[in-house]
């Protein structure tokens, strides 16, 4: 009885063989097995973000007010030279802290997204080599910090707003919209460094130092216009210019600057991040052998 009843869990047994050669992957099947494990795997993803979020603010001196008060000092330096005649904008057309602060806010939302998802499989390395998770939810788990920080930014917009009083137009509503392809094409890049970063770990910080010297040619801080040529060229055709841009301009003025540059944006956002996944199913094997 006991030798037909192991015999019965041996069938049973699910056994995952890996070799060296194993099925291609086409950019279409990636994208629906990606899905696919993140809706398996839901649940442990979900415990996960929770994890991730507790530990992100445990044994911080100041506690969860830390990430209330870090993008107000963001702002301060900045806000500091433009009332100093250091810096000059250009011509905006509201108050300037709630320009930098909406401006910096989704800056961080995208440097915040990739590097998380970056850096989200070798931060759960122990969970790669010991359990089946899939990967990619592993990799997406760094992204319940980012969801309260984008939470606990609107409360401290509101608070900047008030103080200097300004109110959102009524096409406000739309910003989570207009926000979304800023995050997707972090998660997208950050698909990409998780796991090239997992087998070289010094690509995630060459990457992450190069994006953050394209702030300098994305209107972060200032307007868009240029009379120096090659700067206009370079922020006409800098996609993060849009992503950033409409977003701010939607929630405070109520319009879109240029509605066929955002749109190209998005595309090229969504395409970045259907990359990322192919190329996050092409390499994610190779992981375990690195980690």
């Amino acid at each position: 009885m006991t030798s037909n009843l192991q015999g019965d869990l041996r069938s049973r047994t699910l056994v995952r063989t890996y070799n060296a050669m194993g099925p291609s992957v086409s950019p279409l099947s990636s994208l629906r097995q990606a899905f696919g494990e993140l809706y398996w795997s839901r649940h442990v993803v979900w415990h996960l973000f929770k994890r991730d979020f507790v530990v992100g603010f445990r044994q911080k001196m100041l506690g969860y007010l830390w990430i209330v008060l870090v993008p107000l000092i963001g702002i301060a330096s900045f806000v500091f030279m433009q009332t100093t005649g250091i810096l000059n904008p250009g011509d905006i057309g509201y108050p300037y802290p709630v320009f930098v602060f909406l401006g910096t806010t989704l800056w961080a939302v995208f440097i915040t997204a990739m590097g998380n998802v970056a850096n989200g499989l070798i931060g759960n390395s122990d969970l790669v080599m010991r359990t089946n998770i899939p990967k990619i939810g592993l990799a997406v788990t760094g992204l319940a910090p980012l969801c309260y920080s984008i939470i606990v930014g609107f409360i401290v917009l509101a608070i900047v707003m008030a103080s200097v009083h300004v109110w959102p137009s009524p096409w406000a509503i739309l910003y989570p919209v207009a926000m979304l392809p800023i995050i997707v094409l972090g998660v997208g890049m950050g698909l990409i460094l998780s796991v090239v970063g997992a087998v070289a770990r010094d690509v995630t910080g060459m990457v992450t130092t190069l994006i953050n010297l394209v702030m300098y040619v994305t209107p972060v801080i200032y307007q868009t216009e240029f009379q120096h040529p090659l700067l206009q060229f370079i922020v006409r055709w800098n996609p993060l210019a849009y992503l950033v841009d409409t977003p701010r301009s939607l929630f405070v003025l109520g319009r879109v600057p240029d509605p066929l540059g955002f749109a190209l944006s998005t595309l090229f956002a969504f395409v970045v991040f259907w990359v990322g996944i192919h190329a996050f199913y092409l390499i994610k094997d190779k992981v375990s052998e690195r980690l």
